[in-house]
């Protein structure tokens, strides 16, 4: 017998190449599977041994942008600054220059919806969940270090609560201010919509909320202006702005 044209994962990565661009032709919702064959190369047997469904698609995506976006979060986790200013950092770096996809955004608030995951294989919701689980665990180890360390003043039996906290503190002024400029950008469908910032500066409101947050805790070193913008100076010589 003849060997396969392509193996299993040159499938895969020309399935995913496809959908993103039949997404960017259309949109996240209105992609069609046979589509995404046609723009693959392959027929839709091919295809559908890999993606059982749209949201099978959707979630690869998803998946493969959480593999990128852990490797970005490890290397702004470990800049040679006080914890306090890394984990600010994090919202510092141009998320635009540093995805995979252009609507990456709008792909994990659509992945936050529990409909789309449900409707997914289990093989590929494993994967999806397993990375955004990891990225969680970078941050909380990221605290727990801190602890050990002696940066972060916290008795042992407090640590875990606390790095629970500040990791769902966090994550949540993250997510919720991505989802604020999301909202006030489609207003451009009124004509009233405005266009957040491609990269926020040290004065920026979300910025401030968070050096706030994170000078409540007992930091050895807090966050102050002069340390976020040693922070914007590392993450412009590593091309992350």
């Amino acid at each position: 017998m003849p060997a396969p044209r392509f193996s299993m994962q040159e499938q895969e990565d020309l399935i995913l190449a496809a959908a993103v661009q039949c997404i960017e032709d259309t949109s996240l919702l209105d992609f069609t599977m046979s589509a995404l064959s046609k723009s693959a190369g392959l027929s839709m047997g091919s295809v559908y041994k890999h993606m059982q469904s749209k949201e099978d698609v959707l979630v690869a995506l998803g998946y493969r942008s959480n593999v990128q976006l852990k490797r970005v979060f490890m290397e702004v986790l470990s800049l040679p600054l006080p914890v306090s200013v890394r984990l600010i950092a994090v919202q510092l770096f141009c998320h635009e220059k540093v995805a995979l996809y252009r609507f990456s955004q709008h792909l994990d608030m659509l992945l936050g919806n529990e409909a789309i995951l449900q409707r997914a294989s289990e093989r590929w919701l494993q994967r999806f969940m397993e990375e955004h689980i990891a990225i969680e665990q970078l941050f909380r180890q990221t605290i727990f270090d801190a602890c050990e360390s002696g940066e972060l003043v916290v008795d042992s039996g407090e640590q875990e609560a606390m790095a629970h906290e500040m990791v769902i503190g966090m994550w949540s002024l993250c997510v919720g201010h991505t989802q604020v400029i999301m909202q006030r950008s489609a207003r451009n469908v009124i004509g009233r919509g405005a266009e957040g910032p491609k990269k926020l500066e040290c004065n920026s409101p979300i910025i401030r909320s968070i050096k706030t947050v994170i000078n409540s805790y007992p930091w050895k070193t807090p966050v102050t202006d002069e340390l976020i913008m040693q922070a914007i100076q590392m993450l412009e010589q590593r091309d992350l702005r």
